[in-house]
């Protein structure tokens, strides 16, 4: 009798686990990216292997920035951010939000995200303190914003005594084009390339990597999402990784990420030159005691934001 009723109460506690799982995994999974913003895994995502790998359906939406994606995530609309910038993140975290840094997307420098000033203005590194008291055109709370600071420290530039306007890259090329402002920060391959068509970037690529400007960009998860579904998570950043090393071994389906991206292949070459990314072990590296763990002590992030557990090592 006492072997039956062990059974039973074991089959009980058996049956309510499995109840447990089934209920914490989720039917799919709603990814953050953005446009203009060529990554390997954007192959992935045209070729649906992420959905092969998890099992469930992946809806992908692409956001103007950052801050955007952190909002979407609070709404409950996102469980995964791909590529978000870091100072977004930050921001979002200081603020207390629910949600983890669990992968480094890229490291990049002023390639891919810059501030061009128009050559009407006549406004170059040389004389960039004439910055003051103009218009000028930046996507705040994001990495641009970070590039921007640091930038108007190599100048000598005070953002205090500019008047600054609130504008996603694609507007802030579309107001230096028609005149608007006299320089735009922004990220984004095309937008970049609309804005140098009447400008030139403010620093070279050269000049902001000797300035120590670093952008890196991250993997960021709602805390629900990663307590409910660990396994997911795990495979969604194993995924990325294997598009990572396919890509450096020079055998990804480019076609494929520039449709994904909205780019033409060389443009998207092009913006690709500029990023930087990390294996796992690098990643962990990073995240622990390298780039992205000075850059959140720089910036006084609060502890316990970081998760390197579902990395691939």
């Amino acid at each position: 009798m006492k072997k039956i009723l062990s059974f039973i109460l074991s089959s009980i506690v058996a049956l309510n686990l499995s109840i447990s799982v089934a209920n914490s995994a989720a039917n799919e999974v709603r990814v953050a990216y953005f446009l203009e913003w060529p990554t390997p895994n954007l192959e992935d995502m045209n070729k649906k292997m992420y959905e092969k790998a998890l099992g469930v359906p992946v809806k992908w939406t692409n956001f103007t920035n950052g801050g955007a994606m952190t909002d979407a995530m609070l709404a409950g609309d996102i469980d995964i951010s791909y590529s978000q910038g870091l100072v977004p993140f930050i921001n979002a975290v200081k603020s207390k939000a629910p949600i983890k840094l669990v992968d480094i997307a890229m490291e990049y420098g002023m390639g891919g995200t810059t501030c061009v000033t128009s050559n009407a203005s006549g406004i170059t590194k040389a004389n960039g303190s004439e910055l003051e008291g103009k218009k000028v055109a930046v996507p705040l709370g994001t990495m641009a914003e970070y590039v921007f600071d640091e930038s108007m420290k190599v100048v000598g530039a005070d953002r205090n005594k500019m008047d600054i306007i609130q504008m996603d890259p694609e507007e802030g090329a579309a107001a230096l084009v028609s005149g608007d402002v006299v320089m735009a920060c922004l990220f984004g391959g095309n937008s970049i390339k609309a804005a140098t068509a009447v400008g030139s970037r403010l620093l070279t690529v050269q000049e902001a990597r000797d300035a120590g400007i670093l952008g890196i960009d991250i993997t960021s998860v709602t805390s629900k999402f990663m307590k409910e579904n660990p396994g997911m998570v795990r495979t969604f950043i194993e995924v990325t990784h294997e598009a990572n090393a396919r890509y450096a071994a020079g055998k990804s389906d480019l076609n494929a990420m520039a449709k994904e991206s909205e780019m033409s292949v060389a443009d998207m070459n092009e913006t690709l030159a500029g990023f930087k990314f990390l294996n796992a072990e690098e990643t962990a590296e990073s995240m622990t005691k390298g780039n992205l763990h000075k850059f959140l002590e720089g910036m006084g992030t609060p502890k316990g934001n970081v998760d390197t557990s579902f990395l691939p090592l």
